[in-house]
């Protein structure tokens, strides 16, 4: 049971991380609904969302036994090893910017069609704009930060939900054909962008810091992390089925354009404030992430570590922008998986050590991280395999 008292706490951190994970990857859900096959992309989100939370209660477990304030690539080398740090901070370094960078080229395009073409798409000037106004997240507080979050993310639910409604109300009964789209050729496209997209990590430290900072109890850190995916799923189920049950084989790769027809322009505004909203809360905790991890486990000073969190991004620009679709599916798929091995080395590692307490503690059996880290590792090698032969 949820006590009374907890709920504020537990409301506030949900916000924290399921604003993280609302982000640019939700909009390529309803494509690849259509692309992979409704059963495939239905059991990959179950599935994903069960192993995620339990990846991010075992990260969790690791930021709370752990007495030094660090980011992900700073427990690898405290608990692995100089080598395995120099890797993910490698991995991360390029990884965060390129993610940054998808989600400054988002915002361009909603608030582009949220003003029309007074605001022009892709041009320098619109885009310095977009670029400098999201980097204003650089500046807050960690606090603030949450704050900001906290409100932010409970609007895009709520137009979230509204659009899903709309949809349901105008389904194509006959689009459930769709069950045997594609199931055997493309299922694996699903994995990659579902783990992308539903991957919140990067959150746990500024999450379980701000529960810390608050003196929370078990239950909330343990009851915050498993309410969010439980709603994730439901939210993310919702919008997915009733945008491509609705739309079909007309679906688009943004949602929104493929949804015209059936819902009229009016449509692309209320689509537009919601992917607005979306890169916003995500490029708050992400941008504060980067940059913590820059300064926490890179050894960069405050400076260097925001002026590389605002520039790095838009050296990016001269890469293929038109790639960013497949990118996105491999990103998932592969570093999220070698990410995932990682996170449960260190697990593995530190319950052998002696380690101050944590408010919780998983106590998970050998055998289920071993299950869980070669499908990972099989997942990444897959994604890679597949892509390599483009079946």
């Amino acid at each position: 049971m949820i006590k009374k008292r907890d709920l504020p706490l537990i409301f506030e951190s949900m916000a924290i991380l399921a604003g993280t994970i609302i982000g640019g990857g939700i909009f390529v859900l309803p494509y690849i609904n259509i692309k992979s096959g409704i059963i495939a992309t239905n059991f990959w989100l179950l599935f994903l969302c069960g192993l995620l939370c339990l990846l991010h209660l075992i990260f969790g477990e690791i930021i709370l036994k752990t007495k030094e304030e660090m980011r992900l690539p700073g427990y690898a080398g405290h608990y692995l090893g100089k080598m395995v740090k120099k890797f993910l901070n490698f991995v991360s370094i390029f990884s965060m910017a390129f993610s940054l960078l998808i989600y400054i080229i988002l915002a361009n395009k909603f608030v582009h069609v949220l003003m029309g073409d007074s605001f022009g798409y892709m041009k320098p000037y619109t885009f310095i704009f977009i670029w400098l106004a999201l980097n204003v997240f650089l500046f807050l507080k960690m606090v603030d930060a949450s704050k900001l979050n906290f409100g932010l993310t409970f609007c895009l639910m709520g137009l979230m939900v509204l659009l899903s409604y709309l949809c349901f109300q105008r389904l194509e009964v006959e689009n459930l054909i769709l069950i045997k789209q594609t199931v055997s050729n493309y299922w694996y496209i699903a994995y990659g962008v579902i783990f992308f997209a539903i991957d919140g990590l990067v959150a746990m430290p500024m999450m379980f810091n701000f529960l810390k900072h608050k003196k929370a109890s078990k239950a909330v850190y343990v009851k915050s992390v498993i309410l969010t995916y439980v709603f994730i799923f439901l939210l993310f189920f919702a919008f997915m089925n009733s945008v491509s049950l609705l739309s079909g084989f007309s679906t688009s790769i943004d949602t929104f354009s493929g949804l015209i027809p059936f819902l009229g322009r009016g449509v692309l505004v209320l689509g537009a404030l919601i992917g607005l909203l979306a890169v916003v809360t995500s490029y708050i905790v992400f941008v504060n992430y980067y940059k913590d991890m820059l300064r926490c486990d890179v050894n960069c000073n405050k400076i260097v570590s925001v002026l590389v969190s605002m520039f790095l991004p838009l050296g990016f620009l001269l890469l293929d922008i038109k790639k960013l679709d497949d990118l996105m599916s491999l990103v998932g798929g592969v570093i999220g998986g070698m990410i995932a091995v990682i996170v449960l080395l260190i697990y593995h590692k530190i319950r052998n050590k002696n380690v101050k307490t944590s408010p919780y503690n998983l106590n998970l059996p050998n055998w289920l991280l071993v299950a869980i880290g070669c499908f990972c590792f099989f997942g990444a090698i897959t994604q890679i395999v597949l892509r390599l032969l483009n079946i």
